[in-house]
């Protein structure tokens, strides 16, 4: 997982066309970003003009540096886990954290995709209650290939090809 960043510029001089700026790695010293973008202690403004690398969370041109770094902080937190990114699209962070032990991903192109592989994990068709495949079994599609090759309609009924 690439670690956030944030580009940040002095608000002040980027509003009078001396842009001071640069790009910072989170978490970051809020102190080292004031030294570099010389933000006085009066309560200079910075502004976040662009920003990488935060799986969905939201980053404002206002954000506080401080909530940022948190946000980063529990990324870090979070490294070991296999498809960080994959749940980030799904969850916000702290959901992660909370369920990290109960999170699941399944690699599948598509839902049929997805189905076969749950099937194959619980161990094949024959592990599927007698509920579930009655619910989910085409009936309509598994009769209409036995009429087409192994059964003749007849007026009341089918008779199996000899």
């Amino acid at each position: 997982m690439e670690t956030p960043k944030v580009y940040i510029v002095n608000l002040n001089s980027y509003n009078n066309a001396r842009t001071r700026g640069g790009w910072y790695d989170l978490p970051v010293d809020i102190r080292q970003v004031q030294r570099d973008l010389k933000l006085n202690e009066d309560g200079e403004e910075y502004a976040i003009h662009d920003y990488e690398n935060f799986y969905g969370y939201r980053v404002g041109e206002y954000s506080s540096l401080q909530e940022l770094n948190e946000y980063a902080e529990q990324l870090q937190e979070l490294s070991d886990l296999d498809h960080l990114e994959e749940f980030l699209e799904v969850y916000g962070i702290d959901d992660v954290i909370n369920n990290k032990d109960d999170l699941e991903f399944v690699q599948a192109s598509d839902e049929e995709d997805l189905a076969q592989e749950i099937v194959e994990q619980m161990g094949g068709v024959e592990a599927l209650s007698q509920n579930t495949l009655q619910r989910y079994f085409n009936y309509a599609s598994f009769g209409r290939d036995l009429a087409l090759g192994d059964y003749a309609s007849t007026t009341h009924g089918y008779v199996r090809n000899i």
